[in-house]
């Protein structure tokens, strides 16, 4: 967090972490950016650079792609996303995690915070993509979509607290856009933002949420005990 341009942090009573995973655990922002390139020059539109990228990105991803130029007169928002995950999804595997990740899971575990993934990546995939990465045993449960879609993940959220009988007001959502900061806000969890996926910290300052550089810096703002 820098410059004090975020809040303070209300996380004294933190029990439970619930993480996003594009951008959040993964890095695959260079995989998203080459993958939907091909979408755009296929259509006879101009790719566009990482930093383009992120200040375009956000959810509805429909709404994105209307801004990457895509046009809905010929082809669905269904059509767009089995295209993009044809390609994306056989070289997801080779995306690392973020540096600093294990050692701060490793200390969340230590203090006796449970760990789980709410993600806007369809459940299979996002399931797969754990166990290729060796991480699913950091988690008690990790949810995604039903669809490829990728659109609103609150009903899934809704879900993974009741299953787990998870009260909102002891948990901490850990994501890299500003539609998990309004996750967040619809399930009444506080919410920390990493500024290293797919939105710039420009427009993740703008949700008045804590913002930060990676998650070694929230570990120190979690206030933890050494591990």
């Amino acid at each position: 967090m820098k410059d004090g341009r975020a809040t303070a942090t209300p996380w004294s009573g933190t029990e439970t972490v619930i993480w996003d995973f594009n951008g959040t655990l993964i890095d695959d922002v260079d995989l998203v950016v080459q993958t939907m390139n091909g979408q755009l020059v296929r259509r006879g539109l101009a790719p566009v650079t990482v930093s383009q990228y992120r200040d375009a990105f956000g959810f509805p991803v429909e709404d994105y792609y209307r801004r990457m130029g895509m046009t809905f007169d010929q082809e669905s928002m269904a059509e767009f996303s089995a295209e993009f995950f044809a390609g994306y999804e056989s070289q997801l595997a080779a995306c690392p995690i973020y540096e600093g990740l294990s050692n701060a899971q490793a200390r969340l575990a230590k203090a006796g915070l449970r760990q789980f993934v709410l993600s806007a990546m369809e459940e299979r995939m996002l399931r797969e993509a754990l166990e290729a990465l060796g991480i699913m045993d950091r988690f008690v449960a990790a949810y995604g979509l039903e669809h490829q879609e990728a659109d609103s993940k609150v009903s899934r959220g809704r879900d993974l607290l009741a299953d787990f009988d998870i009260r909102p007001e002891t948990a901490l959502l850990v994501g890299d856009t500003a539609h998990d900061a309004d996750v967040a806000k619809s399930l009444g969890l506080a919410c920390a933002l990493v500024a290293r996926g797919h939105q710039s910290r420009a427009r993740l300052e703008e949700t008045r949420h804590p913002v930060y550089d990676d998650v070694e810096e929230l570990m120190n703002a979690l206030d933890l005990s050494p591990g």
